[in-house]
């Protein structure tokens, strides 16, 4: 007996921190009667500190001001936020004073992004907490909202009033709060902030559902009609810019500052929805967890949205621009760092533009066997539906009867091997397009 207690006290040695299931952390936000947002976390028994499962940055700590002096919130070894007790004593429950603005996070959703009506979405895993810190097999939240009356809650779709509480999982979801009513169409359930310009309201009105309709084509139709949230907001620092997600379910784009609706792109705007429409139809193979395997899915969604484009506007001249700019601007990042998984944790915008030229190397290729980019897709869609993993190795490995064997082995030791020269392997692709578009032009 006297072994097995040594034994028990070395092992507790080791695990100082109390691991709790996720459901013995639970949140609640709060909106009230002012405006004034506040965030709860209380655990079910005491513990040292509550850390926060999504942490790309240190914001927390200049954006969350705790109502009790008594705490703070720390980065904890460089990796992730947690707030503790000053004293380091044990602690149940803690509380929040929250800046409800929008802030571009690196690698994030924003966690609020304002209506110009007062209206509010925001991303609940922003908000996602566990006892001591989170564990990797930790998938679920509890969590809940409290709003003034006369304010509508949207959670998954459907409408709340006063408080809601629901168990949330994987990357969250955007909820609304705030008067807005939605209204639903044959395509979207659409929340759309009365301050857009009524340009942007139009091409929406015009191009999603032809967009819809264009990718209903190429793969599996939706079998849910998703949620549609456009937004707007105000600066007094005179930036701006826009920046769109995908969510399951759910499409969501803000744009903010004045300078940002005034100089719309009717053409850019375009290919903004089409990506983010995209990504719905990408399917379980778009969930795609690991951060160096992104370029998968934005690659796609990017080659998706200019043939698209090019489909429904009747010119590819978009496409073309883009993928000569993806080519220079991935040339010139793997310039600086030739290991891509280095490269893509520093700047996760390589995803898109390097994504974007290896999509594109594929699909002329494609093409070439009478097939492309949809139908790879859907085989890729097929393979992740019956257990295999939505990683950047099986969407190469079901590619290979469909490229040349010289094709198949550079783009599977790119994924494979972590000291493939990017640079190099870059270079070449890009080589290889331009002769794959001279021969094109030449047949035709």
């Amino acid at each position: 007996m006297a072994i097995y207690c040594q034994i028990l006290l070395f092992i507790i040695a080791l695990c100082p921190f109390q691991v709790l299931a996720a459901n013995e952390v639970s949140t609640v936000l709060t909106k009230t009667d002012s405006g004034i947002w506040r965030a709860h976390f209380s655990a079910k028994k005491p513990v040292k500190q509550i850390a926060f499962h999504r942490s790309p940055d240190s914001s927390r700590i200049k954006r969350w001001k705790a109502t009790s002096a008594e705490f703070e919130i720390l980065k904890i070894n460089n990796d992730f936020e947690a707030v503790k007790r000053m004293d380091g004593k044990p602690f149940t429950e803690v509380e929040f004073g929250l800046t409800a603005s929008y802030v571009v996070l690196p690698k994030d959703y924003a966690p609020f992004s304002p209506f110009s009506d007062g209206g509010m979405l925001l991303h609940s895993g922003r908000f996602f907490a566990c006892a001591e810190y989170c564990a990797s097999e930790i998938n679920q939240w509890q969590l809940t909202i409290r709003a003034p009356k006369g304010d509508n809650i949207i959670v998954g779709g459907i409408v709340h009033s006063a408080e809601v509480s629901w168990l949330d999982s994987d990357s969250g979801q955007n909820v609304y709060v705030g008067k807005g009513a939605p209204i639903a169409d044959g395509n979207f359930v659409s929340l759309i902030d009365n301050k857009l310009p009524s340009a942007l309201k139009t091409l929406m009105a015009q191009k999603l559902p032809r967009i819809v309709a264009y990718f209903a084509g190429k793969l599996p139709a939706l079998t849910y009609r998703p949620s549609l949230f456009a937004s707007y907001s105000a600066t007094d620092d005179g930036s701006y810019g826009h920046q769109g997600g995908t969510l399951p379910g759910q499409i969501f784009m803000h744009w903010y500052g004045q300078t940002a609706i005034e100089k719309l792109n009717e053409h850019e705007t375009f290919w903004f929805f089409a990506h983010e429409i995209a990504h719905l139809y990408q399917g379980p193979a778009g969930s795609i967890d690991a951060l160096t395997d992104a370029w998968v899915h934005e690659g796609t969604a990017e080659l998706f949205a200019g043939i698209a484009y090019t489909e429904i506007n009747g010119s590819d001249r978009l496409l073309q621009n883009k993928v000569e700019n993806a080519k220079a601007d991935c040339l010139r990042s793997v310039a600086t760092e030739s290991n891509y998984q280095k490269l893509a944790l520093a700047n996760s915008r390589v995803h898109y533009s390097c994504g974007l030229l290896i999509v594109d190397a594929i699909n002329q290729e494609l093409k070439q066997q009478g097939s492309d980019i949809f139908k790879l897709w859907q085989i890729f869609n097929d393979a992740v539906a019956k257990g295999k993993p939505a990683t950047a190795t099986t969407f190469v490995e079901v590619s290979k009867p469909l490229l040349s064997e010289n094709s198949f082995l550079k783009l599977a030791a790119f994924v494979k091997n972590d000291d493939v020269d990017a640079h190099q392997f870059f270079q070449e692709l890009a080589t290889q397009q331009v002769k794959a578009s001279r021969d094109s032009k030449l047949a035709n």
